[in-house]
């Protein structure tokens, strides 16, 4: 549980650093399922995840995104119920229930791991509405400088959706700016320890470096959304294919599960 001190300082600057919520044995079990889905991502016959490539699409930069791996492994099916996880954000939110959005695997490889330019997530969710999710984010090795940690912008999730003039930056540095309509833009790099979680604001600021170093880069974001989150027809985004509510209705579904709330199921069995 976080401490109000915690959830007042994510309220205040869009992020928090976490405790370790994994053991270094499920952490083992949890990268080489992520071995195991990329091997077999044309296997037929087999539980698939949503998406699996090559984010950047350059094979000699390459950072292996993964969409929705709870659907074909049990270990990160049990993940998204994490009960700590859960409930801090839970806190974080002021949230009865929590639904799992998606989650995403970011596997940046060793010494030519490419780069995650700055975005904010809500607006990348265009079927979603409000922009209020909160992701949690695990880190499956040491995440540091050299391997390519995230970085964020403090208080830039209260600035609303910017996305589109993000999107106009080339340079993962060179193109950041001192400021953005009257307010500092500070960059924080934020290292995350093996096992540790990671929280931060849809609308945060925040992207990721090239990994430089000679290991990997392993981690999962598990996107939250709260009971509140509805349904927009109008946009477009791969999990849209798997909706089964109307219009402007609040999102769920088999896709969607319950993972905190008093009808939440429990976590998936080994």
């Amino acid at each position: 549980m976080l401490t109000p001190q915690q959830v007042a300082k994510f309220k205040s600057q869009g992020y928090l650093g976490g405790a370790k919520v994994i053991s270094d044995g499920e952490v083992d079990i949890l990268r080489a399922e992520i071995e195991r889905v990329i091997r077999q991502r044309n296997r037929k016959g087999i539980p698939q995840p949503v998406l699996c490539h090559n984010f950047t699409g350059d094979a000699k930069a390459p950072v292996w995104q993964i969409v929705n791996i709870w659907e074909a492994s049990r270990p990160f099916a049990r993940l998204i119920h994490h009960p700590v996880i859960a409930e801090e954000i839970a806190q974080l939110t002021g949230a009865a229930t929590l639904r799992i959005w998606h989650d995403q695997i970011q596997y940046k490889p060793a010494s030519r791991g490419g780069v995650n330019m700055w975005h904010q997530d809500a607006p990348l969710w265009p079927i979603l509405a409000p922009m209020t999710e909160v992701s949690a984010w695990v880190a499956l090795d040491d995440v540091d400088v050299a391997n390519g940690c995230m970085s964020m912008v403090p208080g830039s999730h209260r600035w609303g959706d910017h996305m589109k003039y993000l999107a106009t930056w080339k340079d993962f540095v060179k193109d950041v700016p001192k400021k953005f309509e009257g307010h500092k833009v500070t960059v924080r790099s934020c290292p995350v320890r093996k096992g540790e979680v990671h929280y931060h604001h849809a609308l945060t600021w925040h992207g990721s470096h090239a990994n430089t170093s000679g290991g990997p880069r392993r981690a999962i974001a598990l996107h939250y959304m709260t009971g509140e989150t509805r349904y927009v027809a109008s946009g477009e985004h791969c999990m849209k294919q798997f909706v089964r509510v109307a219009d402007g209705q609040v999102m769920r579904g088999r896709h969607f599960p319950l993972v905190y709330g008093p009808a939440a199921a429990r976590p998936v069995a080994a």
